[in-house]
């Protein structure tokens, strides 16, 4: 009997490493921030072919890939394609939410309990503790007994640390304060040497020296704008190049690096040194790496999506991702890993740039309807401050003046909801007392109710109509943004997606996909479980079985 488990014991062991033995020594997600789906198509003439191209002319893309549910957040796009489900099932409803019992604004993940290791940055304060279930990299690390080694790396905190999940390795964002890179005391107490020697080497000094000047010559920016476009903002005032970083910085710090191609080139550099550091891909267990670019989000906020800026970040972009793949192919042998792409939402054209095109585009005061509605439901039920909170698309009504008056909650939601339905710029109003019923059809209703978490949702989501920016008190976002986004439109929810390298074919899928399905998607060719909340299924037209 005893030799008969000996022997049960290793067939199973050389089964396992016989399964490793297939799998690709490294799986790589590249999340571009509110990169448009049609953005490598606009700027493909200007592009090398060992970047983006590499991954679209020779992978399978997904040309109809979107976002299932309504407020389209970084928060929930990484949420959503590291867990494979919806914010109702995963609890990232957005960038931040009203928390109710605090009566405060919670962030996707700030977390008091945990402080930052590496500078003495608040941003240091975050954990994933408020992600609901497992990742693709807790999956990954449970099926061999955390064998795999799992980074995530971002200039910002959240697209490093939501992808992580709750076994990562380690997650890494910029510290804009410092000039260095950091992590969370959740993922552990001190830098490895290697993130402290790479800090030491001021790398961000270097990009504010030499300023942000144009890549290729200016007449070669075809798919953009001119350069002293109207329809910008700027870095503190300037649309226009040069821009001389250290003039332009506003105040002490780093500040102003996330509004240049040079937050992702920071980036790269940081992830070529942790391919190499970490030796990823080195065993016989298959690692993750996720990266997060972020300078296109930040660029487009300012400048608009049609702009030289947002074009040359997307070309220097293009050569970083070369670099990337470049730097694999040389560890691992050409094409023997996987990579994915896709974002983590859209983005929208400015709007007075569409009202001079003779197309709708709006800004909208969020103070003025919050007023509007708060009045109408005091002609109807009384003298109370009726609305307590309106933050990020979300309504949340003053439950204990509710209750005071005795009132149904469900009747004055109903009654708010088609109120503000006449309210100019509002195109949809959905009260929390339909989503709880589990609304069964499709559309924007279906979206709305996709993001809908009890805990965290307000009691009514809104949608604004197409191309509306929001202003004023309330808004999700810091400061005025140049492109309309976090709406159930096109534009935002349809993004691109495509996969590449070993065992992926070279194909174009035209059907409609969920970016719910890229986890059950890699976790297919893993042949291991995915996440617990994963709803999406494997896009099984990629991969060679």
């Amino acid at each position: 009997m005893k030799n008969f488990f000996i022997v049960f014991f290793c067939v199973l062991v050389f089964n396992n490493l016989k399964a490793q033995e297939k799998n690709p020594p490294l799986i790589v997600g590249i999340v571009v921030q509110q990169m448009r789906y049609d953005a490598v198509a606009r700027y493909a003439s200007e592009m090398g072919t060992d970047g983006f191209l590499r991954i679209f002319n020779h992978g399978a893309v997904c040309q109809n890939a979107c976002y299932d549910y309504m407020i389209t957040e970084p928060s929930p796009g990484f949420a959503t394609i590291y867990t494979g489900a919806n914010p109702c099932s995963h609890g990232i409803i957005a960038d931040s939410w009203y928390d109710r019992n605090s009566g405060k604004y919670v962030s996707a993940t700030g977390d008091t309990k945990y402080y930052a290791v590496g500078s003495v940055s608040e941003t240091g304060k975050v954990s994933p503790l408020k992600l609901s279930g497992t990742t693709i990299g807790d999956q990954l690390k449970l099926s061999n007994y955390k064998r795999s080694k799992v980074f995530s790396v971002s200039y910002n905190n959240y697209g490093a640390v939501l992808p992580s999940g709750r076994l990562s390795n380690g997650a890494y964002w910029f510290d804009e304060k410092s000039g260095s890179f950091i992590s969370s005391s959740y993922y552990m107490k001190t830098l490895p040497s290697w993130v402290m020697e790479f800090n030491e080497q001021k790398h961000p000094e270097e990009y504010l020296e030499k300023g942000w000047h144009t890549l290729k010559t200016m007449g070669s920016y075809e798919a953009s704008l001119p350069d002293n476009s109207i329809y910008e903002n700027g870095i503190n005032g300037q649309n226009i190049f040069p821009y001389s970083l250290l003039k332009l910085s506003d105040g002490p710090g780093y500040k102003v690096l996330k509004n240049t191609p040079f937050a992702d080139e920071l980036t790269k550099e940081f992830v070529l040194e942790l391919i190499e550091k970490e030796d990823l891909g080195g065993d016989n267990f298959t690692d993750l790496l996720m990266i997060n670019f972020s300078s296109p989000g930040y660029v487009s906020d300012l400048f608009g999506i049609r702009s030289v800026e947002l074009e040359d970040t997307y070309l220097r972009l293009d050569n970083s991702i070369a670099q990337i793949l470049q730097r694999l192919d040389q560890r691992l042998g050409t094409s023997n890993y996987i990579v994915f792409l896709t974002s983590d939402r859209g983005s929208s054209d400015t709007p007075s740039f569409l009202q001079d095109m003779g197309l709708e585009g709006q800004t909208i005061d969020v103070k003025h309807f919050m007023t509007l509605l708060n009045a109408y439901l005091r002609a109807l039920y009384g003298d109370e401050k009726w609305v307590d909170k309106y933050y990020g698309r979300q309504i949340y009504l003053n439950h204990l003046a509710i209750e005071r008056h005795k009132l149904s909650l469900k009747e004055v939601q109903d009654m708010a909801s088609q109120f503000l339905l006449e309210i100019d710029g509002i195109s949809n109003a959905v009260p929390s007392s339909v989503l709880l019923g589990g609304y069964t059809g499709g559309g924007i209703w279906k979206q709305a109710v996709n993001n809908f978490y009890r805990k965290r949702s307000g009691d009514i989501i809104i949608n604004l109509e197409p191309h509306s920016i929001e202003v004023g008190e309330g808004i999700a976002r810091s400061g005025f943004s140049n492109s309309a986004q976090n709406s159930a439109y096109n534009y935002d929810v349809h993004v691109p997606l495509a996969f590449y390298g070993r065992n992926i074919k070279n194909v174009k899928v035209n059907r409609r996909v969920s970016i719910t399905d890229i986890t059950p998607t890699l976790t297919s060719i893993l042949q291991i479980l995915p996440p617990d909340r994963t709803t999406g299924e494997a896009i099984h037209e990629v991969i060679y079985e």
